[in-house]
């Protein structure tokens, strides 16, 4: 959860006078679990007096109390020409706690856990619950470095915890973000935003970021929004195209299928792949209106060409959005001539994050009457196994490995192992990123069965199918 280089060593020359009693002399020190961690306020200044532990039914000050003081520890640290920092403590399975073991249970676990962080911070800084999740910390007197001490020991306190229940051992989760002053904002409600931000980004391992590791990304977060709205614009006013790309059979050469590709209409006419907006279109709720215009294009180019066969991809989050099921029920129930030429494909993280529900995403388009495949096989870390019990009818070789598949003798085994694995589980396979005709003799001597890429033909936005139907 921490590693030890996102946390600074403490020693003595670069702590302010109150804090040198902590630390040892003699040698650098890290922070101990075991000590209690006291941060007391500047002799010469008022110290904040307040702390507040609300009833368990509510009653949060976020705009009052907790407010008032961040705002007085703010001004006393511009004051002394001083700093501290702000720390808000989200307890994210509380959810969870109360729905298992009830509303009591939850409510003593928080006091006794955080019993033990306000120990170990003491008596001079604010412990106040804010939200029903949620704490707010202010360490008045705080450097960076302290304040990165601290909340390293909060967190192994309550990573530590354990309360005794009829259920065995009751456990809180955390994510911590922080913001230090007034260096990052020089009021109350500049800080809580920023802390809130902190809290809220992307922790991947980690359970605390602050605002400084985050504040850079304002940018991308604007960039982001202005993606989304552009998105949104392209949506309303029907500027999504859909582009085709072949996919060969490695023994006649013919083309087998297309595979469907996304494409963006701009404001001055061009076309572009929409590719680098699919993950701001997850991350923003829109995915769906994607995944479900896709399929409705695809369906109907389907009808339209009744020799025509083509692959569509879907997001890992469709794979478990319930209604991007029943419209594929409502569009393909009783019209198997359609589902019988469309090919569904999903990518290996689907199937890592919950094997259970994409199985049955795919047992459900498979009694449809579609073929569904498993995109850039290979990228992750899908076992034999867990392929095994996917039942998909096609994997697609990642083209990491197609790539430099002439001169590197790994990727030929590995590729070479793929396929043969496919073929004795009665999968067809196709390799993605084919490039140049060397690449494609090695796949085709390697047994693969299909080969999609630029040397057979890049997306194009023309359905050349329809011209083939009219000679």
């Amino acid at each position: 959860m921490f590693a030890p280089k996102d946390y600074l060593p403490l020693t003595p020359h670069i702590l302010h006078e109150p804090f040198k009693h902590l630390f040892s002399p003699y040698a650098v020190s890290t922070v101990s679990a075991c000590e209690p961690l006291v941060i007391p306020p500047a002799r010469k200044q008022e110290p904040i007096m307040i702390r507040s532990t609300p009833p368990a039914t509510g009653g949060f000050s976020y705009q009052t109390a907790f407010t008032q003081a961040l705002e007085q520890a703010v001004q006393q640290a511009k004051e002394r020409q001083g700093s501290g920092a702000l720390v808000l403590l989200s307890f994210t399975n509380l959810a969870m706690i109360i729905n298992g073991c009830g509303r009591e249970a939850a409510e003593e676990a928080l006091e006794k856990v955080m019993e033990e962080v306000e120990a170990k911070i003491g008596g001079a800084d604010m412990v106040e619950r804010i939200h029903r999740d949620q704490y707010g910390i202010i360490l008045s007197h705080a450097t960076s470095s302290q304040m990165y001490a601290v909340v390293h020991q909060i967190a192994k306190i309550i990573q530590n915890y354990g309360a005794a229940t009829e259920l065995g051992a009751l456990h809180l989760t955390c994510e911590i973000g922080s913001v230090d002053f007034p260096g990052n904002a020089d009021n109350a409600q500049d800080l809580l935003d920023r802390a809130y931000v902190a809290l809220h980004s992307p922790h991947d391992t980690q359970v605390h970021r602050s605002y400084s590791e985050v504040k850079e990304e304002a940018a991308q977060s604007r960039q982001k929004l202005g993606l989304a709205n552009y998105l949104r614009r392209a949506i309303r006013d029907n500027k999504l195209r859909l582009a085709y790309q072949p996919i060969i059979s490695s023994k006649t050469g013919e083309i087998e299928h297309y595979e469907v590709l996304l494409r963006v209409i701009s404001d001055d006419g061009k076309i572009s792949s929409a590719g680098p907006l699919i993950p701001v279109a997850e991350e923003m709720g829109m995915i769906d209106m994607i995944d479900h215009f896709v399929l409705d294009m695809v369906v109907q180019e389907l009808e339209e060409a009744p020799n025509l066969r083509l692959a569509m991809n879907v997001s890992n989050l469709t794979t478990e959005n319930v209604h991007w099921l029943e419209q594929c029920r409502h569009l393909l129930r009783h019209r198997p001539e359609i589902a019988s030429r469309l090919m569904i494909e999903i990518t290996e993280t689907a199937a890592q994050n919950d094997l259970r529900n994409t199985a049955y995403f795919v047992a459900s388009l498979q009694e449809l009457g579609c073929e569904v495949a498993l995109d850039d096989f290979g990228a992750g870390y899908t076992s034999f196994r867990q392929l095994k019990s996917l039942s998909v009818d096609v994997v697609k070789i990642d083209g990491a490995y197609i790539r430099d598949l002439v001169d590197n003798m790994d990727s030929q085994f590995i590729v070479k192992t793929l396929v043969e694995f496919a073929r004795n589980a009665g999968l067809s396979s196709i390799a993605e990123c084919v490039e140049n005709g060397e690449v494609a003799k090695v796949l085709m001597r390697l047994g693969v069965d299909y080969m999609q890429g630029y040397y057979f033909g890049k997306p194009q936005n023309f359905r050349s199918w329809l011209v083939h139907n009219n000679r």
